[in-house]
């Protein structure tokens, strides 16, 4: 694919048509190899990627979802980023929808690569989004940027690395210039991030600014009680204790305390010692001097 053979349409074209047809393929290696090609088409006729757009795009989106195999998935991700560099917000066309969407379904998956992928794919379409697309894709963040925020200490270090990065990418689209800037001062440059301060200064913000996106982090961080990872549950509870601790509980209508307490005690009884200490520590936190669950 590398070829610059595939410049000549005669070519070209039959060489798309058989990789189309072996992306179907029943052997999962075969359309893992031919959604590399399709990716790789970059390399051979870059110039030709605009204009079969929508061909590799309906298939690769496609590939995203293969339901037997892992490695044409990850594979398809690969190539999608390949292609989406050679085109801008305007050339994706409706596939921006679908493939947002497919993107998000990754960013809990006990895979990895997918993850780590599925962030970097997050990450382009936010430098992608200018006009036509920014309002369905600031929709998209706002559903999804909790689980940026938590998957910042996502247990392995390369997915943690990408996901900083796209969560820096994806921030400017909630809107809020504040927020913004606070987040800026703790992910501009290569400085060792320190979770729990960021995480106070965009609570502190959140209840000056906006209060629907405050409930918006709390709900969606308490779902994370029951992560697969125990360090994004020990991140959860302690997020959620932070929360209470800079929100004026008066105004926190939406807060069922009973349910949050009810929670934090299930957690005590975590597999994990570090969950349990965190639980235990924002329990005391939320109700020093009391004996909780007698």
């Amino acid at each position: 694919m590398s070829d610059p053979m595939l410049r000549e349409k005669k070519f070209l074209k039959p060489i798309l048509h058989i990789l189309e047809e072996k992306s179907h393929d029943r052997n999962s290696i075969v359309r893992q190899m031919a959604v590399r090609g399709l990716g790789n088409l970059v390399y051979g006729a870059p110039e030709k990627v605009k204009k079969h757009k929508k061909f590799l795009m309906v298939i690769l989106i496609r590939a995203l979802s293969d339901p037997f195999s892992s490695e044409v998935i990850g594979e398809s991700m690969k190539a999608v980023a390949k292609v989406l560099k050679e085109l801008k917000e305007k050339d994706i066309g409706s596939s921006f929808r679908d493939l947002t969407q497919e993107i998000q379904t990754y960013f809990d998956n006990e895979d990895d690569a997918l993850r780590l992928w599925s962030f970097v794919l997050f990450g382009i379409l936010a430098r992608l989004t200018k006009r036509k697309w920014k309002g369905y894709f600031a929709e998209q963040v706002r559903q999804s940027w909790v689980t940026l925020l938590l998957h910042l200490q996502d247990p392995n270090p390369r997915v943690s690395v990408e996901c900083r990065a796209t969560f820096h990418l994806c921030v400017p689209f909630l809107g809020l210039k504040r927020l913004q800037t606070a987040v800026n001062e703790h992910l501009d440059g290569t400085a060792e991030l320190k979770p729990e301060e960021l995480q106070v200064d965009i609570c502190r913000h959140l209840a000056k600014e906006n209060a629907e996106l405050l409930e918006n982090l709390y709900k969606s961080t308490i779902m994370y009680f029951f992560s697969r990872w125990e360090e994004i549950r020990a991140v959860a509870a302690k997020l959620a204790g932070i929360i209470l601790e800079h929100t004026d509980r008066q105004r926190m209508k939406w807060l069922n305390l009973d349910h949050l307490l009810m929670s934090l005690q299930f957690l005590k009884k975590d597999p994990s010692p570090s969950v349990q200490l965190v639980a235990t520590e924002v329990l005391n936190d939320i109700c020093p001097g009391r004996v909780l669950g007698e």
